[in-house]
């Protein structure tokens, strides 16, 4: 049985809308560090491969989304060129992905906060590779986190 677009939205439909929005900020906020200690040229290589990888991603989903207009996106394309159970992992897997990406959202937005506002940070809680990770930051992650999905659940 084919599954049709539906053009309505449910509950759940914008709860992972609201997750999505917090997932795509956090590495550009957090790409300049990394830019940083990369230098010129590993910048630049860095930039070109990823590029490239993105094009080459975006043709894929676009061959695949004429080849088979059904809804389901990746699990769906998964599930005709393997089997179900196959494609039962890969939607997890990447719903488990995009979940753990959530940490860096959580540290995007007190940076942010940060470069507008710079305030000292209070409460040490621990060390993690050289960062000092502060009740302050943990508290504008999370409240920010918590009116991000609000917002887009809400509104």
């Amino acid at each position: 049985m084919k599954s049709e677009f539906n053009k309505s939205m449910s509950i759940v439909d914008v709860l992972f809308l609201a997750i999505g929005a917090m997932l795509g900020w956090g590495w550009v906020v957090l790409s300049g560090e990394w830019v940083s200690t990369a230098g010129f040229v590993g910048s630049i290589i860095a930039f070109l491969i990823g590029g490239f990888l993105v094009i080459v991603i975006g043709l894929t989903y676009a061959e695949l989304a004429a080849a088979i207009p059904e809804t389901g996106g990746g699990f769906v394309f998964v599930k005709k060129a393997f089997s179900p159970g196959v494609a039962f992992i890969s939607g997890w897997s990447v719903l488990f992905g995009y979940v753990s990406v959530i940490t860096f959202e959580a540290v995007a937005l007190p940076t942010v906060i940060d470069y507008v506002i710079p305030f000292q940070h209070q409460g040490l809680l621990w060390n993690i590779a050289g960062w000092d990770v502060y009740l302050t930051w943990v508290l504008i992650g999370s409240v920010g986190s918590i009116i991000l999905t609000s917002l887009n659940y809400f509104g």
